[in-house]
């Protein structure tokens, strides 16, 4: 009888050893599933605060910026620009012009001419008529008929005053010189083609914000992270034994 219980006992200790090997040869698979699943799919976030590093920038940073002070520019420029005109314009002129005068129109002439002069008197006169004479012998007047031809030669004195009161038509054209002295006041109303050279400095304010480009140095700079957040993969992550650490040192 003690031998057969002892020989059972043995078979149901055989039987719970294996048992205990084959639950715990379950939970390592378990775990290194779980652990494999962590390793793959879960992260690290590392906070970081006042953190210094040394880093590399490898591109240019673009950005918009906002300028706190004037820009000083220097321009060296010939501008072509038309410059619309309409003002009046004061041109003092002084100088003698030489023009051509037209004239064509009447002038009222008003005046007394006194003529005094000889007029020669040379022709012969055709004479037809009847004149009434007396004759005291006869004691009556008759009418005694003219007829013939008579010559003159004489001279004839004129004086005279002769009244002029009418308007007399003129057209002619004369050289003058007209010497101009006086301030024209006149209209401009015109747009000009100018060429403007400009050589000056201009203090410009910037008032909207610019977009801007930071070339960044080749060579580590060192930084300081003053608030961050750092996520690590826990696949990328390598455990080492602080003496292992010491002597790869």
């Amino acid at each position: 009888m003690n031998g057969r219980y002892g020989s059972r006992a043995r078979q149901f200790g055989g039987i719970g050893l294996w048992l205990v090997l084959i639950v715990l040869l379950g939970a390592v698979a378990v775990g290194a599933l779980i652990a494999s699943f962590i390793l793959k799919n879960v992260d690290v976030t590392l906070l970081l605060r006042n953190q210094s590093l040394t880093a590399i920038i490898p591109q240019d940073l673009h950005g918009r910026a906002q300028v706190g002070s004037n820009l000083g520019l220097h321009m060296n420029e010939t501008i072509r620009t038309t410059v619309p005109v309409n003002q009046r314009v004061q041109i003092p002129i002084d100088d003698t012009l030489n023009i051509e005068a037209i004239f064509d129109g009447e002038v009222p002439l008003k005046l007394k001419v006194h003529l005094k002069d000889s007029i020669p008197l040379k022709q012969v006169v055709e004479l037809n008529t009847t004149v009434s004479a007396y004759l005291p012998e006869l004691g009556s007047t008759l009418d005694i008929p003219l007829r013939g031809k008579i010559p003159i030669d004489t001279v004839v004195p004129v004086d005279l005053v002769i009244p002029v009161d009418q308007n007399v038509r003129l057209d002619f054209t004369t050289p003058v010189s007209a010497r101009i002295k006086q301030t024209l006041d006149v209209p401009l109303r015109a747009n000009i083609d100018a060429v403007v050279p400009i050589n000056a400095e201009f203090n410009v304010p910037v008032l909207n914000k610019v977009n801007a480009v930071v070339q960044m140095p080749t060579t580590p700079s060192r930084a300081v992270i003053t608030e961050g957040a750092l996520k690590l993969p826990l696949r990328t992550l390598q455990l080492q034994l602080g003496e292992e650490q010491e002597s790869a040192k």
